[in-house]
Parts: structure tokens; C-alpha cells; sequence
């Protein structure tokens, strides 16, 4: 006789910060609720990343006062960024707006993911490890069945919301049939983790360092410090460039890590070298209606343009999903719920991602690139607006864009040295 399936208010496909999130923020708006969370990889796991969380990240985290998970964990107090000729920036990162906290962690994602996880088990969410999903099909009532397995055997469940949290390579949304981002709105990073015992000592502090067409044109490389002297390590570039100029990703983080040490940086023990996609929000797949189906994270698309980060994003598109749906689930009004989701979501980030999607193509100048670094140096308001595209939620207004255009054009000697940006060359 066939086993009747298991039944889920919710269940998520991804346990990773998005999709745990959503579980958390489903079971904390109401506990009664069932929720599923199911993910192809057994936990703790490593995730190819830059591993540096902002004020964002920690804003979600304190919305269910889960914020404890990072104590104990070093601060970062400022950004560095490096151009083209080595003209480089030191900026304290500023106080970000609509937010609580202007602070930066660096965490390996195999350390962040799994206390996340943690959180949600922790709720009440059923967790199913090491399975994979393989398909859904439709009921009458909008119900999905919903097929998941690994090496010894298939589950099947029924579920009120299905929810895609699987990442860059979603098998949700392939099964939806949406098209992948274009080459041109996503890239390809390589990540890599070292040791460097005088990282600390080079830059006099715990800084994130950023270097933009330097080691690859038209592409950016990362160096974070975590603890000890563990640094995550770097490089990203848009995929049309890398298609159009037939790079290696393991040649371009040989350049960056000989831009390191020409920095004076000791690099050691090179390992877990990774190559990933970030697939960017400049293009984001819009939603069918047939299906009580939302994307979150990756999977829709959440990545910004600008600084490739989506662990933010992604944990507030959980929240901001489970707020919109979770007083629906006894209702014929679950799709209404979901495109509450989107409207909102979109209505927050929009500008945002246009934003960031425009800095990207103005800093595949080398020219530009110099330029904002010489004004940035001279200027704080240009150097925290940099950092706030990277770190928060600022977009460009027409003010905005008139301030920075006329402090593009005006000699640097007439722009204000800024009081708390170190510069060099």
C-alpha cells in the first residue's frame, strides 16, 4: 500500500541563509506552522563566497533576536579600495542608513550557514539533509506534491508553498522553465582561502580589501580577513567578458595573489580554490501565477551587481515572504501573498540594483575607475555613498548623481580632503 504523504504548510528546497531564513521567519510570525526545509548537501558544508556579512545580514538576524550566533566573532573596521596605477583608498565603513549597526563580519560560510540551520532545527523546522529535489506536479486545490530523494530512497510530501532556495543553479526554477540570466548579467568568481600572518600588520587594521581592474580588466578581486590569519581570497568577472576574452579563472587569482604580495602581503597555504556563478538582480525572472511557487536568494536572481554579495538579500526576501503569506495558507489567496512578496521586494531594491548595475559598467572603465578613487579620496560623502552601494541600500537620485558628476569634473585640488580617508600611490 502507498504511504500517504507527508503534509507542509511550507517547504523549502536550499537551506542555506536564504531558505533557512524563510523557515525561521515562517515559524516565528506563526509556530503553528509546518515547514519543511530540505537540502542536497549535509551539513556543515562549505560554500564558495566572499564570507564578509554587513549591517543587513545582522538586521535580519536581530529581527528574531538570533543575532548571539556572532559573538565572539572579529570586526572589520574599514574598506580598502585599489585601481588601476595602485591608487588605493582607506575608508572607515560609515554609518549606513536604516540600519542599526554599521558593522562587517568575515565568517566562512561553512561556520554561518550551519548556525542558521541551527536556528531554524532550533524552531521547529524539519530538517531533511542529503536530499535532493527532483520534481513537483499540481493539484487541483493548488496543493503541490513534491518529489525529493537521495542514494537510498524517495520522499514524497505535499506542501501549500513551495519555496526555491537552491542557489545560482536552482533545480526549482529549471523545473519552472525560466531562462537563465544572460552573460552579461552574471559573473564568474573564484574563491580561495590562504594564510597570511602580516595581512593585520600591512594595512594597520581588520579591512576589507577591494581591487577594481587591477589583476583582471573590467573585473574586481577581493581580500577579507577572518579570524586568525585566515584571509578569504578572490576574483570575479562578468561572464560576457569572460567568454569574449577566453580567461582562466585560475590564472586571474594567480595575478591577484602577485598583486597581494607586491603589496608586501605574505600569502601561504593556498586552498579550497572554487570557481562559482553570481547570477546579478540587474535581471531577475518574473513570477508564474500558475504555481504557489516563490524564488528566493540566488535562485531569483539576488545578487549585487556591484559587489557580488546576496546572503543580505536573500534572507530578507525569506522574511519578506513569510510576512506576506503566512496569514494565507488557509485561504484560496496563497498566489495574491506571493505577489505581495515580489512587489515589495522589488519595491525596496530596485533602485538599488539599478544603481549598483550602473556603477559596475562605469567601473569596467580603467579611466573612471581612477578617477572615482582620486574624488573618493578627496571626498567622504563620494567614499561613504561607494561603501553604501556595497554594504546597504543606496541608490542614486538625481541629486546624487549631480553631486558626483560636478565632483568628476572639478580639479581634485578643489574637492575637501575628507578627515577619515587614507589615501596612497
Amino acid at each position: 500500500m502507498k504511504k500517504t504523504p507527508k503534509t507542509y504548510d511550507v517547504l523549502i528546497i536550499g537551506a542555506g541563509p536564504a531558505g533557512a531564513n524563510a523557515a525561521i521567519s515562517y515559524k516565528n510570525l506563526n509556530p503553528d506552522m509546518t515547514v519543511g526545509l530540505v537540502d542536497k548537501a549535509i551539513f556543515p558544508r562549505d560554500k564558495s563566497c566572499g564570507d564578509a556579512i554587513g549591517p543587513g545580514v545582522i538586521s535580519a538576524l536581530k529581527r528574531f533576536n538570533n543575532e548571539h550566533i556572532l559573538e565572539g566573532e572579529p570586526q572589520v573596521v574599514s574598506t580598502t579600495l585599489y585601481g588601476p596605477d595602485n591608487i588605493g583608498i582607506q575608508n572607515y565603513i560609515p554609518k549606513v542608513k536604516n540600519k542599526e549597526d554599521s558593522i562587517v563580519y568575515v565568517i566562512p560560510r561553512v561556520d554561518l550557514d550551519n548556525r542558521i540551520l541551527n536556528l531554524a532545527k532550533e524552531s521547529g523546522v524539519d530538517v531533511y539533509e542529503g536530499y535532493s529535489f527532483v520534481d513537483f506536479t499540481s493539484n487541483e486545490d493548488r496543493s503541490l506534491n513534491v518529489l525529493i530523494k537521495n542514494d537510498n530512497q524517495n520522499l514524497e510530501f505535499v506542501t501549500k508553498i513551495l519555496v526555491g532556495a537552491d542557489g545560482a543553479n536552482s533545480r526549482v526554477r529549471k523545473k519552472l522553465n525560466y531562462k537563465p540570466n544572460s552573460d552579461w548579467h552574471k559573473a564568474i568568481a573564484i574563491r580561495a582561502y590562504i594564510d597570511s600572518p602580516n595581512y593585520l600588520e600591512i594595512f594597520e587594521e581588520r579591512t576589507l580589501m577591494f581591487e577594481i581592474n587591477v589583476s583582471a580588466d573590467k573585473g574586481y578581486a577581493w581580500a577579507f580577513p577572518s579570524k586568525g590569519n585566515l584571509l578569504n581570497i578572490g576574483i570575479g568577472v562578468p561572464v560576457s567578458i569572460f567568454k569574449k576574452d577566453k580567461l582562466d579563472v585560475n590564472v586571474l587569482l594567480d595575478n591577484f595573489v602577485s598583486e597581494l604580495e607586491s603589496r608586501g602581503v605574505v600569502v601561504e597555504n593556498i586552498r579550497k580554490q572554487k570557481s562559482y556563478l553570481l547570477p546579478f538582480a540587474s535581471s531577475r525572472p518574473k513570477r508564474n501565477k500558475e504555481y504557489n511557487i516563490a524564488l528566493i536568494g540566488d535562485a531569483s536572481s539576488m545578487i549585487n551587481p556591484m559587489s557580488g554579495e546576496g546572503i543580505f538579500y536573500g534572507m530578507e526576501a525569506g522574511y519578506l515572504l513569510a510576512k506576506n503569506t503566512h496569514k494565507l495558507l488557509d485561504s484560496n489567496m496563497i498566489s495574491i501573498g506571493i505577489d505581495r512578496y515580489e512587489k515589495e521586494f522589488t519595491k525596496r531594491f530596485k533602485k538599488h540594483f539599478l544603481s549598483c548595475a550602473l556603477a559596475r559598467l562605469i567601473l569596467q572603465s580603467p579611466f573612471m575607475t581612477k578617477r572615482l578613487l582620486r574624488v573618493a579620496s578627496n571626498d567622504q560623502d563620494t567614499i561613504d555613498f561607494v561603501v553604501e552601494l556595497l554594504f546597504d541600500e543606496a541608490y542614486l537620485t538625481l541629486k546624487e548623481v549631480f553631486k558626483i558628476g560636478y565632483k568628476f569634473v572639478l580639479p581634485t585640488k578643489l574637492l575637501s580632503l575628507g578627515q577619515k580617508t587614507q589615501s596612497w600611490n
